[in-house]
């Protein structure tokens, strides 16, 4: 224990003297959890390649992706070569997805922390959480216990300088959690949800058939990590926590499903199943593959480049759903493990509507093929109900839905009891195809309007895009 404490202290006197190291206007590090090339910080990186907006590197542990980028002509340097140092010491933005460490954690002090956060709030996050095994991280019983936890977790208390709101009660919850200050938050979609409608002619394709047509529909099944398993895993010589999967196999995807019976589903209605597993998961993948009309897509980067292929999304507890709202996707729930998540795992925010009123809900796997076949007899997607639109409002105020405005929308929400207005971006002038969180966060930055309090050497941002 006195080991591990001295070595956080002089990591964290560490991180303080990083604070001193003058650092440049004109230049962005960005990276990724997992050393991956994933979500928002990739797409930003992307399109500041192209626009120039800025000096851009991406660092990452991975030397594989990094050999790979810049076979493809990006600039990116491991975390700690002598490059990857220099370049997270000297440059003015942190642009990641979850904590600074996909960058480097030791070395950001005195930057602009852009947290563009990999998810939406549905489940409970950071210092939201209250219960499953992410609790003790976050709530303390004294300023001593915090101040520990603060050198343990180092990384997680580092609070972001700025992140992105494309709602009021997004913007709630990431305050909260994140403990924010007001002007920390600017009010904007995500580069993940706006990549490919400013650059459609790089979404990505799916497999064809052996007869070289595409399938007739395409299911996404894309559940929640089960953080509670996971929790397990970490303690397998203790007995006193079961699994969620009751003992059939360290899968809980094993027992929820009759991947034969599935199987057999898909190919009568001609129809793909992506299976898209979390990373923290995705292992359990790969003995599902091997069935006609499964594909198994858990190690792509992302899966916002084939959304537009998407007629249906099952899920479970995981905020995709949110990110396909504003594409009409009909949702089904599939929660195999409902009783035993809610009692293990994090709770979710209390929004003021049940997120199941927007689409149909099975709890067993037979219930889940009656709902397949039913649907599969659909000629054309479903028009999505007044409860959908509903939490399209909620989650995306700041979307304007279509990309168009024409009209003031104002509506009444709560989150956890606090009342809030939701008015959507409707109304005013814009350029659809540049109001995005792109041009959003390059207005904000130019402005200077998220200040870091230290010196800074190199030109001012450009002026224009």
């Amino acid at each position: 224990m006195g080991t591990n404490l001295a070595l956080a202290l002089v990591k964290k006197c560490i991180f303080a003297l990083s604070w001193l190291v003058p650092r440049n206007a004109n230049k962005a590090v960005l990276g990724c959890y997992k050393n991956r090339f994933a979500d928002n910080s990739k797409y930003l990186f992307l399109h500041w390649q192209q626009t120039h907006f800025m000096q851009t590197i991406w660092i990452s542990g991975d030397k594989a992706l990094i050999h790979a980028l810049r076979q493809q002509g990006y600039t990116a340097h491991s975390r700690w070569s002598l490059l990857g140092i220099y370049h997270a010491l000297t440059a003015k933005y942190y642009v990641y997805n979850s904590y600074i460490g996909d960058i480097n954690q030791w070395l950001a002090a005195g930057a602009i922390r852009i947290n563009l956060w990999h998810g939406s709030p549905l489940k409970k996050i950071e210092f939201d959480i209250t219960t499953g095994p992410l609790a003790p991280k976050y709530q303390t019983q004294s300023l001593w216990q915090a101040g520990l936890q603060a050198l343990r977790y180092h990384q997680e208390y580092v609070r972001p300088s700025l992140m992105l709101s494309p709602s009021p009660l997004v913007g709630e919850s990431f305050r909260r959690a994140f403990r924010l200050k007001e002007d920390s938050l600017l009010s904007s979609t995500n580069p993940r949800t706006d990549y490919y409608l400013r650059y459609p002619e790089q979404r990505q394709t799916l497999p064809l058939k052996a007869d070289a047509t595409a399938y007739r529909r395409v299911i996404l099944y894309a559940p929640s990590w089960r953080d509670a398993l996971w929790q397990n895993s970490q303690n397998v010589a203790s007995h006193s926590t079961p699994h969620l999967t009751g003992g059939h196999s360290d899968s809980p995807y094993q027992a929820a499903f009759d991947w034969q019976s599935l199987s057999q589903h898909l190919v009568d209605t001609d129809t793909l199943l992506l299976l898209r597993l979390h990373p923290n998961e995705r292992h359990y993948a790969a003995q599902f593959c091997a069935y006609p009309n499964v594909l198994d897509i858990s190690d792509w980067d992302n899966i916002y480049g084939i959304l537009h292929r998407v007629d249906l999304l099952i899920t479970d507890y995981s905020s995709l759903f949110i990110d396909v709202l504003p594409l009409e996707i009909p949702v089904l729930f599939y929660r195999f493990d409902h009783e035993q998540y809610l009692n293990q795992s994090r709770d979710c925010y209390d929004i003021g509507q049940d997120p199941l009123s927007i689409g149909q809900v099975a709890y067993q796997f037979d219930d889940l093929l009656a709902l397949l076949q039913e649907m599969s007899h659909l000629n054309a997607k479903p028009q999505p109900c007044e409860a959908y639109k509903q939490l399209q409002r909620l989650y995306w105020s700041q979307h304007a839905m279509g990309s168009s405005a024409d009209s003031l929308a104002t509506d009444g929400l709560s989150i956890d009891g606090v009342s809030m207005v939701c008015v959507s971006m409707v109304g005013i002038s814009m350029n659809e195809r540049h109001d995005d969180s792109f041009a959003r966060l390059e207005r904000h930055l130019r402005q200077g309007q998220t200040q870091s309090y230290k010196l800074a050497f190199g030109t001012d941002i450009k002026p224009q895009i």
